[in-house]
């Protein structure tokens, strides 16, 4: 049982055994209430009744395992008004309120539930105690002080053990067609019960097993959670760090960590990796890495969109990301990526005066998630524009390392564009030589402008009538005039400011730009203007 659930239950039967009046569980799953429930009940040899607004009010029988009506209150007025009647009661016990969400907004309600807190607390009432139990937190200010809110966690790993053993039995799996392994009970981590249960169902439904090889399917089945958030995109990468040219500092840092979500990492003492920041120049493949090493450690990738977190209505951005976050923790392990970063910061010096602070109040309960979390979730952070990144960001122990992503050097250039090559099944008709003369008048060119110079060569040669050949993507990079020509001193600059700031994602030395200088163009219309002096006349 995992430490957050022990936890829990601890803490719940504490709350009872304390005469807590009112005890408030946030969750969706109902069969585990009812069955923590009964296991407090039976400890502390109370009784067990349960009350819903479509079956009334009934009690559980431990030797039968029945729940029996036990009268005929099915409106939630009449429950609260026999529950207050003392008269009604010779026998300790707990009474669990389901859905009852629905009705805190009546006062009438409301009032009553206080009248039993208050009696508990004065003790004209003893050995009750109500437990409201709801899928959404909602309390009402009246009850604040008056309730112990729970939120219960999702299954852990000896609850998932056990749905998937129902499924072995449901659909009668046999025993060499089910492997009850520690990285398909990994892959399942996140779900609620119903949602684990639908995907051991569909998984040996459509494939008569439950082995490590339904891990994928069993891990595309947690897309469905991401579909209800709505502030998470959920991906899935084909790409892999072999598909990545160049950055074998990256890689090699990231290999080192593939295995680090296991239990053995865990029992060798090793603590989860909490995220990577990928700074450097736009095109140089920062969030090919992302997708990359989520397709390497066979982790679900969330894309977090900064831009749809933020709402128009007061709170509304701030519960935005607190709602993206949980979902990242509730899938964990998880890749939470977080694309250009510097864009949804972008304004944190102002925004006192021009948001209300919603900017900074977001990247603050951002920021000490990244520091406090404690589930596996590893976080991708890439940016583009460093000047525009909040200091709090850059400092060390919100991530594991931050990484300079720089231009490919002469070695990186001819690994990318074989590497593009051989997706369009052409590697084999260019010679290493020609490979070497590409990179080579290819120098300043990020991994995005040689990509499209393999697209554009292949336009050519298809326009031509002939195969793909070196002139084809020689003539189109000639053609390409790239950021390192046109933001040289921009790149130059951000070189300067990673030295000593960041690790280079790259074991060899960039090279070093030169400034090209280009006459002026000249417009069409500027030569036919009578109005404008021409110098040379």
């Amino acid at each position: 049982m995992s430490e957050h659930l022990v936890s829990f239950l601890n803490n719940f039967q504490l709350n009872i055994q304390a005469s807590a009046a009112l005890v408030q569980i946030i969750s969706h799953e109902t069969l585990r209430i009812h069955a923590y429930c009964i296991d407090v009940a039976e400890t502390l040899q109370k009784d067990l009744l349960i009350w819903s607004s479509s079956l009334g009010l009934r009690k559980y029988e431990f030797e039968t395992g029945d729940w029996l009506e036990i009268d005929d209150i099915g409106q939630p007025q009449e429950v609260l008004e026999w529950l207050l009647d003392t008269n009604n009661h010779e026998e300790e016990f707990i009474l669990l309120l389901e859905d009852f969400h629905h009705y805190l907004h009546e006062h009438t309600l409301i009032s009553r539930l206080r009248s039993f807190a208050v009696g508990v607390a004065s003790q004209k009432i003893n050995g009750i105690c109500v437990v409201i139990s709801q899928p959404v937190a909602l309390l009402p200010p009246e009850l604040e002080k008056e309730i112990q809110v729970m939120h219960m966690p999702l299954p852990d790993s000896d609850d998932l053990k056990k749905l998937m053993e129902q499924a072995r039995q449901r659909y009668d799996i046999h025993e060499r067609d089910f492997q009850e392994s520690p990285a398909l009970i990994d892959a399942a981590l996140g779900l609620s019960t119903s949602e684990a249960q639908l995907a051991f169902a569909k998984a040996a439904c459509q494939f008569k097993r439950l082995t490590d090889t339904e891990i994928p399917f069993i891990v595309k089945e947690k897309e469905q959670v991401i579909r209800k958030n709505g502030h998470l995109e959920y991906f899935h990468p084909k790409a892999t760090l072999d598909d990545v040219g160049g950055l074998d500092n990256l890689k090699s840092w990231l290999e080192r960590r593939k295995q680090s979500f296991g239990a053995n990492a865990r029992e060798f003492g090793l603590e989860t990796p909490r995220g990577v920041l990928l700074l450097g120049i736009p095109g140089t493949g920062k969030s090919l890495a992302a997708k990359a090493v989520a397709n390497a450690w066979q982790l679900p990738l969330l894309r977090l969109d900064m831009g749809k977190i933020y709402g128009g209505i007061v709170g509304q951005s701030e519960a935005n990301i607190r709602s993206a976050l949980q979902t990242a923790e509730a899938l964990a392990p998880s890749i939470l990526w977080v694309d250009e970063i510097e864009k949804g910061l972008s304004g944190m010096q102002s925004s006192g005066a021009t948001d209300g602070g919603t900017t900074s109040r977001v990247l603050g309960t951002f920021l000490t998630w990244l520091q406090e979390k404690e589930k596996p979730v590893f976080v991708v952070a890439t940016a583009n524009h460093i000047a525009q990144l909040p200091p709090e960001l850059l400092r060390k122990g919100r991530v594991d390392e931050i990484f300079f992503v720089d231009l490919p050097t002469h070695q990186d250039r001819k690994d990318i564009i074989a590497i593009h090559l051989k997706h369009r099944q052409r590697l084999d008709d260019f010679l290493p030589e020609e490979l070497d003369e590409l990179a080579s008048v290819s120098k300043g060119f990020t991994g995005a402008e040689l990509e499209e110079a393999v697209k554009e060569g292949m336009f050519l040669a298809f326009d031509a009538g002939h195969q793909l050949t070196k002139n084809d993507i020689l003539e189109a990079i000639q053609a390409t005039s790239p950021l390192s020509q046109t933001m040289h001193e921009m790149i130059n600059d951000t070189r300067e400011w990673a030295k000593g700031r960041a690790v280079s994602a790259s074991s060899q030395l960039p090279e070093l730009l030169t400034a090209q200088t280009k006459a002026k163009p000249r417009l069409r219309q500027e030569g036919e203007n009578p109005f404008i002096k021409n110098k040379q006349g």
